[in-house]
């Protein structure tokens, strides 16, 4: 038996140096951009770069894991996207579902979660995109601030209880304060909102189809959660940019929203983002016009919210070619001279690097005469932007040539498909005769951008070659449709709001997008679907009850007929018949390798150092085909060590390059795709790289997990 004395010196030593490892979380420090991951994407400029080298090119083939997690709340076609942050030995992460989990991040011991999810959200096949949450301290005061549906929570680092303070008992709707009936709005945000001084500064998704909302740029105070300013993306009378659009009297205008964040120039008080397209995505007859601030990159100030400089990357969006990820800012060197700079990376694989203080090309970009349209209303702008350097990083546009040769099969499928919907050239646009889209709508750069060097001015990002079959369709949109059945109403709803994804035949997208005719599903989880969003596919939350029983009858009983809307007043529109991809029934791509690169551009000279295939696909690995590269989706890490990390491919492998040669130094076989972006940091000595596992989404056909794995070299013994 131990005496009271033995008894009190082992609780003393409990007391003094712990029984375990125990994250330190009471006296909050500033963020160490050395040891920590503090903010999404690595750092304030969204550089992706860890300055941490104990892990190097010499010894990082003996990476072993160091821990690992599962969330438990995976579902058929979630997802994990988070990009983990970690401050001070703490680890947090959003899971597939939108819990908001803290670990510790040497162990990968839970140390709480905070899960929003309504009793009904449990109930149901439930899952959300989320790339992470954002961490805020004045010095005395710390939040973690994260977002599910319409809805931003700020929560205590240290017990993930809501802070009551904020907002309205803990969170803001942002479906408010965008000028406009919060009731007819759907949005909600997949990427972390920035912070600058006590502002929270928010881009968010939007729906792509006619009636969406509009994607205006939006700042609160990160203490009260009262609203401080807004950035109209689609000016208002009396702005700059108005007169960029042909307004159409009761028409309404959505979308040219930053859907990939915010990067912040602390120095400036600046805040930088980057826009998609203006709805509806593929037919702009409602919009004439260049469309400012869609598909820009935008300077503002963050205090105020006022536009500092523009600069447009696609003129009058017919393709949905957004600028993905937020403006990257980077310091290089052209021509002896040190410039600061704003990288915007881009799906049609082009790079703009523009001077940061006038939104001026640094390397010229050329404004070229494109392909115009004969589609009925429309008008195409007449000149698109070409940057001359860097060179496009994936193929632009598409011949016969690009087709497959894979096996007889493939190759006569891929010939069929390219006799319907034929050859393109950049900025094709969109015709009821159709084309082959390439790149694609998820081809170059997307929303996971790039990792930079700053002492070698060497960008390293993976890119996709992607394509997608676009023919447009034309439909009506009724003045009124007091007159016509519930039956056709929901015929009208789908054509116009569902059609673009699941296709005006409701067969979906092999193993990516669900067919919608024939569903076995039971009405109730279809309209929990439509209702809450899944995975990739947004709420629609506007939706009255009447438009959703109009909408699920004609679901359930598709007729294929024409609408008979004789006498009624109607105006022709065009519609996108899905995304539809050349791709076979089980995925796989019908056009010739490479269909992913892991690449390294030289910023200071605007040329590409090297270029690797990403990836390869296991089915084609049985058949022999090798080093093709895979459609990959999850961002590269560079760091000081002279290594390069990702994942993203769909052979579901975390790897690591040389950075300077681009060869191959390590990989590891995941459970999982990890689709992510990894998060580098160092604790008590030791450093760690972590990638969320998630699989399923993009990544065709790859389950869906719920995995996050911890890498570092072998501890000393």
């Amino acid at each position: 038996m131990r005496t009271f004395t033995q008894i009190f010196f082992f609780v003393l030593v409990a007391l003094l140096f712990g029984c375990g490892r125990t994250p330190s979380a009471v006296t909050p420090r500033e963020l160490d951009n050395d040891r920590d991951w503090g903010i999404y994407r690595g750092d304030q400029r969204s550089n992706q770069y860890s300055s941490l080298d104990q892990i190097n090119a010499s010894n990082v083939a003996n990476l072993e894991v160091a821990w690992t997690y599962r969330t438990g709340d995976a579902t058929r076609n979630s997802s994990i996207q988070s990009n983990p942050i970690v401050i001070d030995g703490v680890l947090y992460f959003m899971s597939p579902a939108g819990v908001l989990i803290a670990l510790d991040a040497a162990t990968g011991a839970l140390v709480w979660k905070r899960d929003p999810r309504t009793p009904e959200q449990k109930a149901g096949d439930y899952s959300v995109i989320s790339r992470g949450a954002t961490y805020w301290s004045d010095g005395e005061r710390r939040r973690i601030f994260f977002c599910t549906d319409s809805y931003l929570r700020a929560v205590d680092p240290d017990t993930g209880d809501l802070i009551t303070s904020f907002g309205d008992n803990g969170r803001i709707d942002f479906r408010n304060d965008l000028g406009v009936d919060p009731e007819t709005v759907d949005t909600t945000m997949t990427t972390p909102a920035a912070v600058f001084e006590n502002y929270l500064i928010l881009g968010t998704r939007v729906g792509e189809g006619f009636g969406s909302s509009p994607g205006h740029i939006r700042a609160y105070d990160a203490v009260t959660g009262e609203f401080r300013w807004i950035f109209h993306t689609i000016p208002q009378e009396g702005e700059f940019g108005y007169e960029t659009w042909g307004w159409v009297e009761g028409e309404s205008y959505g979308g040219a929203n930053p859907w990939g964040g915010i990067t912040v120039d602390e120095k400036r008080g600046w805040v930088f983002a980057a826009t998609g397209s203006p709805t509806y995505d593929f037919y702009g007859a409602n919009r004439k016009g260049q469309n400012l601030f869609g598909n820009c990159v935008l300077a503002l100030n963050a205090r105020t919210g006022k536009r500092i400089w523009h600069f447009q990357t696609v003129h009058h969006d017919l393709w949905d070619m957004d600028n993905p990820p937020a403006p990257m800012l980077v310091t290089i060197t052209v021509d002896g001279v040190r410039r600061e700079a704003v990288v915007q990376m881009t799906k049609m694989g082009y790079m703009f690097v523009l001077d940061r203080d006038t939104g001026e090309p640094i390397f010229e970009v050329e404004e070229r005469p494109v392909p115009q349209t004969d589609l009925p209303g429309e008008e195409t702008w007449p000149t698109q932007p070409f940057p001359v350097k860097p060179p496009p990083l994936v193929r632009q546009g598409f011949t016969e040539a690009d087709l497959t040769t894979r096996s007889p099969e493939a190759a006569a499928k891929a010939a069929a498909l390219f006799a319907e919907y034929g050859p393109s050239v950049m900025f094709t646009p969109p015709s009821t005769r159709g084309h082959v889209l390439f790149p694609g709508m998820s081809g170059g750069m997307e929303y996971h951008a790039g990792s930079f060097e700053e002492e070698s001015g060497i960008l390293y990002l993976n890119v996709n070659e992607s394509s997608n079959l676009m023919k447009m369709f034309p439909t009506v949109l009724l003045k009124d449709d007091s007159s016509l059945s519930d039956y056709d109403k929901g015929k009208l709803l789908y054509q116009l709001n569902c059609s673009s994804c699941h296709g005006l035949e409701l067969k979906g997208v092999p193993l990516a997008i669900p067919a919608l005719a024939d569903n076995p599903k039971p009405d109730h989880e279809l309209v929990r679907t439509i209702r809450q969003g899944r995975g990739a596919m947004q709420p629609y939350q506007s939706f009255s009850n009447a438009q959703i029983d109009q909408l699920m009858s004609y679901i359930r009983k598709p007729d294929g007929a024409p609408l008979d809307l004789t006498g009624k007043e109607t105006d022709t529109v065009y519609l996108m018949g899905g995304y539809k991809r050349l791709i076979d029934e089980t995925g796989m791509p019908l056009f010739s390798p490479p269909y992913g690169n892991l690449v390294a551009v030289d910023l200071n000279e605007g040329t590409i150092k090297w270029k690797r295939p990403l990836g390869e696909y296991p089915l084609f690995v049985e058949q022999g085909l090798r080093n093709t590269g895979t459609r990959n989706f999850g961002g590269s890490v560079a760091t000081a060590g002279g290594v390069v990390f990702v994942g993203a491919t769909a052979d579901e492998k975390f790897r690591a390059f040389d950075s300077e040669t681009g060869e191959q130094l390590w990989e590891f076989q995941l459970p999982y795709g990890g689709y992510a972006t990894p998060s580098v940091y160092e604790i008590d000595g030791r450093q760690y790289v972590v990638i969320c596992a998630g699989g399923g989404q993009k990544v065709a056909p790859t389950a869906s997990g719920d995995a996050v794995y911890a890498f570092a070299l072998p501890e000393k013994r």
